[in-house]
């Protein structure tokens, strides 16, 4: 083995994967999950950060375009894969260390990334260059304020929305930004995708939609420990969210619980509210869902009410906590089959 082998191989050893939920691939990422946790592989926080990107589920076609935009963000070398079977996560993962070593494949990826990177740029250039439109062409006679004014501007550079102006609670004016949440995005609901109106970093409005279908046959108790682990990573506990991903790979498996395992966990979401790491509604919530004393159903919760009025920074917490009680109406959304 060559020095390049063996320096790829250790730069390999434990990839770090950025893992999205399709619309029902709820399965398929819990699935994925364990492989990695069983493997020591660290999840990746942004796509920027990971060398695979793993799409848990199948993708509906209105959603392809996103994950490609994901997938464009990734660093090579890089790896990608797609899980639409629960049994196929380790040999998916098995697949994709594989490629991450194969040194000429990546090298000849990263070559066709550049050029394709470069080929639309020509192509602008060109086309809008001085030889095939000139002040003749483009006078103020064919596009004077009148047919191009500020309503019909393109007003979000790169992509990204500016602020415009807006009444506040208080009747003063201030900057307003719309912001979406999902529907592809780590740690988050497969297919919910929110759009947020932002009085400064505070949600001042929400609307909803799902897209697809959401799986109903899983236990209570899976979603809800699925929904201890998931707020633990987003708070930054790792190691608290590998212990809950254990308490609900052992619910999915029916293998009895570690009752003191389940108690230090609940202990655990209690003192981050204490420490103000995490909302104390976020804490409650959870406390709630992994009680063993209450098992009648619990009230669902509209996204718009759940969010509204707080801080932008706490919105991804309180939709992980809240995921298995989470629905949208008729005033946000219908969900599309």
């Amino acid at each position: 083995m060559g020095l390049t082998q063996q320096l790829l191989g250790l730069a390999t050893r434990r990839p770090r994967c950025y893992v999205v939920e399709a619309p029902g691939g709820a399965s398929q990422r819990m699935a994925v999950e364990r492989e990695l946790d069983a493997r020591g592989w660290r999840p990746a926080w942004s796509p920027a950060s990971a060398d695979v990107l793993a799409v848990c589920g199948e993708l509906l076609p209105e959603l392809a375009q996103a994950a490609d935009l994901l997938w464009s963000q990734l660093p090579g070398p890089r790896a990608r894969m797609t899980v639409t079977d629960p049994g196929e996560a380790g040999a998916g993962l098995d697949e994709v260390r594989r490629q991450l070593t194969d040194d000429p494949a990546q090298r000849r990826a990263a070559r066709e990334r550049d050029r394709d990177e470069v080929s639309p740029r020509l192509a602008s250039h060109g086309e809008m260059g001085h030889g095939e439109m000139g002040h003749g062409e483009m006078g103020h006679g064919e596009m004077g304020h009148g047919e191009m004014g500020h309503g019909d501007m393109e007003m979000a550079p790169g992509g990204i929305a500016l602020a415009e102006g807006a009444e506040d609670r208080d009747g003063l004016e201030m900057d307003v930004l719309t912001h979406p949440l999902g529907p592809l995005l780590d740690r988050w609901p497969g297919g919910l995708e929110l759009r947020l109106t932002l009085h400064g970093d505070v949600v001042g409005d929400a609307s909803a939609q799902r897209w697809g279908s959401q799986e109903r046959h899983r236990p209570f108790q899976v979603v809800a420990w699925d929904a201890v682990a998931t707020t633990l990573s987003l708070a930054g506990d790792e190691r608290g969210a590998r212990a809950a991903r254990g308490i609900r790979a052992a619910m999915i498996d029916e293998v009895e619980v570690p009752t003191r395992r389940a108690a230090k966990l609940r202990t655990r979401v209690a003192r981050l509210a204490a420490w103000s790491v995490v909302p104390d509604s976020v804490a409650t919530t959870l406390l709630d869902l992994t009680s063993d004393a209450d098992h009648a159903p619990r009230p669902t919760v509209r996204v718009g009410d759940l969010v509204r009025g707080h801080d932008l920074a706490d919105v991804r917490l309180l939709i992980a906590s809240h995921s298995p009680l989470l629905t949208t109406d008729e005033h946000e959304a219908a969900a599309r089959d």
